[in-house]
């Protein structure tokens, strides 16, 4: 089908008066600059084992949905739903799970999952099975966590294979499609030298570290890293965050310097915070999910 001349006019219009809007951020310019999100992208992000991208793309997905009531569908082959659900509830009020009531708990479950839809784990999906899960609600964004998780060939053609089954997703439905990848082995190798800070510990990974290598930096709109130096008395408690590609910088959003990542400092896991900032607690009062949420009597009787 070739492209109606209308829309290209429609742009340039648009364009011309300035009504291209920027995407949506979290109110912190420190990563508001970096990264924006935008209705059908295409997400990569990579980083080592253990340094918790799959908790930082979730609480920045929490911010989002506080701030402009974005919902979001999960498939996390790698993390039980409770545990998520739990995590992004203290990221939610600041409090630890065990530090609320059970009512407290059970309600504050239901604002969560007003916002986050996860797939049941047990399965083995295909991309293309995931992406008819992703279609049954209006969601604005979903995440693949991780990208091996997948039933599917991880060959160079099929790599390729699968990364233009996911830029005819976002294209076709305008939902925005995050993907978690690992990186090579060769890449957890790669440690600062002996004259630079940090030395000795994991350098951050480059776009082409990802398993599977560069396609995945060459399709994406955006690609995120992130990175945490595991066991530093310092910046152990620090999560890096990298924006290695915008492919839109008219909407907003730009590439880190190579030595000037984002840090989220990890704050006893109930909501990180950026230069002292928490975008999240602030806006939580203690009667908002209670105010809003019928009570649920089917509780009152448990035994604890």
């Amino acid at each position: 089908m070739i492209e109606q001349q209308t829309k290209i006019t429609e742009y340039l219009d648009n364009y011309h008066a300035g009504r291209i809007k920027a995407g949506l951020g979290i109110g912190v310019a420190a990563l508001d600059n970096h990264i924006r999100f935008k209705a059908g992208q295409f997400v990569i992000i990579n980083g080592l084992d253990n340094v918790g991208k799959t908790v930082v793309i979730l609480w920045y997905f929490l911010a989002l949905s506080v701030r402009h009531g974005l919902k979001w569908c999960i498939y996390s082959g790698e993390n039980k739903a409770g545990q998520l659900v739990r995590q992004l509830i203290q990221f939610y009020t600041g409090k630890r799970l065990t530090d609320l009531t059970l009512r407290e708990v059970y309600l504050y479950e239901e604002q969560i999952l007003q916002w986050f839809t996860f797939v049941d784990n047990s399965s083995f999906y295909k991309s293309t099975e995931l992406f008819e899960i992703f279609k049954q609600d209006k969601y604005d964004g979903c995440l693949i966590d991780p990208y091996t998780g997948l039933n599917r060939d991880f060959t160079h053609e099929g790599n390729y294979s699968f990364l233009n089954e996911c830029r005819h997703f976002c294209n076709s439905t305008g939902i925005s499609l995050y993907v978690n990848t690992h990186v090579v082995s060769s890449s957890s190798r790669k440690l600062y030298g002996d004259k630079q800070d940090f030395a000795g510990y994991p350098y951050p990974p480059s776009k082409s570290d990802s398993e599977g290598g560069q396609p995945f930096g060459n399709r994406c709109d955006d690609f995120i890293t992130i990175h945490r130096l595991v066991g530093h008395p310092l910046e152990g408690y620090n999560s890096w965050w990298f924006t290695r590609k915008v492919k839109d910088t008219e909407t907003g959003g730009q590439v880190n310097a190579i030595d000037a990542p984002v840090k989220l400092e990890f704050n006893s896991g109930l909501g990180f915070t950026i230069e002292g900032q928490n975008v999240l607690n602030p806006t939580v009062k203690d009667d908002l999910a209670l105010s809003k949420l019928e009570p649920n009597n089917d509780f009152d009787d448990l035994p604890y």
